[in-house]
């Protein structure tokens, strides 16, 4: 039985692997741009750099509180001048020469340590936090200018469309013209339309160039070949929570900060005790200095006592930016809510004009069914067909609009982004 489950184990390994790499070569799609740009923009990257920089900055931090090992070499002089001059061993001949190891470390309470370490986690959660807001701004801008590429290449679509019902009349037109079913200024109306529209698709066409390229120059993708984009979705349908948001957890990380750095003030305001020891030779080089190898012991505490009541005045001015931050989140929050509130009505308003120009589209384009019938007898003005398919290119387009403005408000409501 185990043989068949490797089997099966390797299958679902290589049709994970195909369906990942048809991933990798779909081009044309929003993800693509998206995965590409964050690979590829370098703000990110430093960002990304600087939390495993502070990373590394804790870890020399713990290991500042550890036992630190020294060596010290130290030869002096110190001369008597009359009388004038060090006291003690040295003095005799005024030289001393001190060749040590020395093993140190401070101690300090483990909250105050705890306090330290929480600094430097939440220096990596600010510089997180801060990656994520330039990670949504960058998607932002990649989305909005994906959209418009595509906007683009599907009113170069609609032009296409257009194109092709006057192409295909335009023969029997002539025909029709030379049989003087219809007038030769009527003909001349149906030409100058046809290329009206020709030189819109044109233009269409080349504005679509320009947004791809400005597409593949924002993302940092070095594609040429113009890609036919697929539509993009969006999860609309997603409660978006101001709690869950980049700058709820901006605000939350910030007031965390400044709550650990106002325990740091009290903190640093404790005693400090500090003790070492060390071994090896010193000797003022005047009896038996062969003998002058041994140890030594020590103690060190600092208390602090006066410093011109620069603690109070820390502590008020970490208080006053903890307010501050209240303040701000408090305002953010309801500008969340209020853009939420405003996206969600507008959405609702854009897919009611999408669904009413959806039906006029199908009156519009039977118009012109039912004219493209009675042109070959000349039972229908050429005024009346040009002016059918001029409604339904304008319906058309106009429906192209508010498809896009649903999108880019789904967008925006899927990653509310607040100024």
């Amino acid at each position: 039985m185990a043989f068949p489950k490797k089997i099966k184990l390797v299958l679902l390994m290589l049709l994970f692997l195909v369906h990942s790499g048809y991933k990798a070569q779909s081009k044309n799609t929003l993800d693509y741009y998206l995965e590409t740009a964050q690979q590829a923009n370098p703000n990110l990257q430093d960002l990304k750099n600087q939390i495993s920089i502070t990373a590394l900055d804790s870890i020399k931090m713990q290991r500042d509180y550890g036992f630190k090992v020294n060596g010290i070499a130290d030869a002096s002089y110190s001369p008597q001048i009359k009388n004038w001059g060090y006291d003690g061993n040295s003095t005799i001949n005024g030289k001393n020469l001190a060749l040590l190891g020395r093993v140190s470390r401070d101690f300090v309470s483990k909250k105050s340590y705890q306090a330290k370490l929480n600094s430097f986690s939440l220096a990596v959660q600010q510089l997180l936090n801060q990656k994520n807001l330039s990670a949504l701004n960058l998607k932002k801008a990649i989305t909005e200018q994906y959209l418009l590429a595509y906007e683009n290449q599907e009113q170069t679509k609609i032009d296409q469309e257009i194109i092709h019902i006057f192409q295909q009349e335009d023969l029997i037109l002539k025909t029709l013209t030379q049989k003087s079913v219809f007038r030769q200024t009527d003909y001349l109306t149906f030409k100058v339309t046809q290329q009206q529209n020709e030189l819109l698709q044109k233009q269409h066409s080349t504005d679509f160039q320009n947004n791809f390229g400005l597409l593949q120059f924002l993302s940092g993708n070095d594609e040429k070949e113009l890609l036919d984009l697929e539509a993009p979705t969006f999860n609309a349908k997603i409660e978006s929570d101001f709690k869950e948001s980049i700058y709820a957890q901006t605000f939350k990380t910030d007031s965390l900060k400044l709550a650990n750095d106002i325990q740091l003030i009290n903190y640093n305001y404790q005693p400090k005790i500090s003790v070492f020891a060390d071994g090896g030779y010193s000797s003022a080089l005047i009896q038996t200095p062969y003998k002058n190898f041994g140890i030594s012991a020590g103690l060190s505490l600092t208390v602090p006592i006066y410093d011109g009541h620069q603690r109070e005045l820390s502590l008020e001015q970490k208080k006053i930016e903890l307010d501050t931050r209240k303040n701000y989140t408090a305002f953010y929050q309801k500008q969340f809510e209020q853009q939420k509130s405003q996206i969600k009505n507008q959405i609702v308003r854009y897919k009611e004009m999408v669904n009413l120009a959806n039906t006029q589209m199908k009156y519009a384009k039977t118009l012109i069914e039912a004219n493209l019938k009675q042109l070959p007898t000349g039972d229908v003005k050429m005024v009346d067909f040009i002016l059918a398919i001029t409604n339904y290119t304008t319906l058309k387009s106009g429906l192209l609009q508010y498809q896009m403005q649903v999108l880019r408000l789904e967008n925006q409501y899927e990653n509310i982004i607040l100024q």
